[in-house]
């Protein structure tokens, strides 16, 4: 069976440039690579049809001698004298040289491929390998992440070959959400043949507090009061995460009452405002009670009457008996 003539492979005419071979080349090379046909395979033996006849015609010598002998055997037609192949590095003959590209792998193309487009891709040689991505978890405290803070950590990273140890100052922002990550681009491990580095990950874990309770940006926390102050109504001073601050108590406050304070609560990563800052008030009743306690009790009882809340709800209740 006749074998296919270069030129036609490439689309070209036979007195095409070096340039015009090339550009030919590139376009066809590109539409027939396995990777971007890794379905077809009619794709991978275009692809070495076309890197077969471009390595012949671009090489001047192998060239000159397919323009005058094409596939066949110079000796088969008479030539006399050594072969004139052997020293344009087809072996025996070009049929030889034909067989030994039919039986490269596609690996092997990928090789004239890249030596080709290595350019393009701004890269020769072995290909870059971007480094891998770290992960690393912190743990720092409740006030750490509302405020935010400076930590040093350490850890080890690939560089080549080699693990070597590392340390990094790492700033936490205030505001920070448990369980988010920090991204340090480039801090991961080494890349490969002039790649990039990989990102580190810092992931946060915030600790729990023995008093806040965090709910997005807003904190709570529950305040114990006497049976008098929620009568009387009391100024107390309470803890916020940046110290202390007073708060009044009104008169007749009851167990469960919210009070606000407004922007005590955690800041928002790049904004303005901050949360709030809700404490819960809680009647706190004495477990153990003397006995001129409990006197006093009833009688302040007998005092004070049924409270509003109290008679709000035996109104209703009247309604199932």
């Amino acid at each position: 069976m006749a074998k296919e003539d270069y030129y036609k492979i490439l689309g070209v005419d036979r007195s095409a440039s070096a340039d015009e071979l090339k550009k030919a080349y590139r376009k066809l090379a590109m539409q027939y690579h396995p990777d971007k046909n890794p379905d077809d395979p009619n794709a991978e033996s275009m692809f070495k049809k076309v890197s077969e006849a471009y390595d012949v015609l671009r090489d001047p010598e192998k060239r000159r001698l397919y323009d005058q002998y094409g596939h066949t055997n110079p000796q088969a037609q008479g030539f006399q004298g050594d072969n004139p192949f052997k020293n344009a590095g087809f072996g025996q003959d070009f049929q030889g040289f034909h067989d030994f590209y039919q039986q490269k792998s596609t690996e092997s193309f990928q090789d004239l491929f890249r030596e080709m487009f290595g350019d393009m891709f701004g890269q020769r040689g072995p290909r870059r390998q971007r480094g891998a991505d770290l992960r690393y978890t912190i743990h720092i405290s409740f006030e750490e992440a509302a405020l935010g803070s400076s930590k040093t950590i350490s850890f080890m990273r690939r560089r080549g070959q080699r693990e070597e140890p590392a340390k990094l100052e790492v700033q936490i922002p205030a505001g920070v959400k448990n369980g988010q990550r920090l991204k340090l681009s480039g801090e991961g491990d080494s890349g490969l043949h002039g790649g990039s580095a990989g990102d580190l990950y810092v992931v946060v874990q915030i600790k729990d507090h023995p008093l806040f309770r965090r709910n997005g940006y807003d904190i709570y926390y529950d305040l114990p009061i006497s049976y008098r102050q929620a009568c009387l109504g009391a100024e107390i001073e309470v803890p916020t995460l940046t110290g202390t601050a007073k708060i009044t108590i009104p008169k007749g406050t009851t167990s469960g009452r919210n009070l606000r304070l407004k922007g005590k609560g955690f800041p928002r990563i790049h904004g303005n405002n901050a949360g709030d800052l809700y404490i819960k008030v809680l009647v706190d009743v004495p477990e153990k009670l003397s006995t001129k306690a409990k006197e006093l009790l009833k009688s302040l009882d007998e005092e004070l009457g049924t409270g509003p809340n109290q008679k709000k709800f035996l109104e209703l209740t009247q309604k199932f008996k």
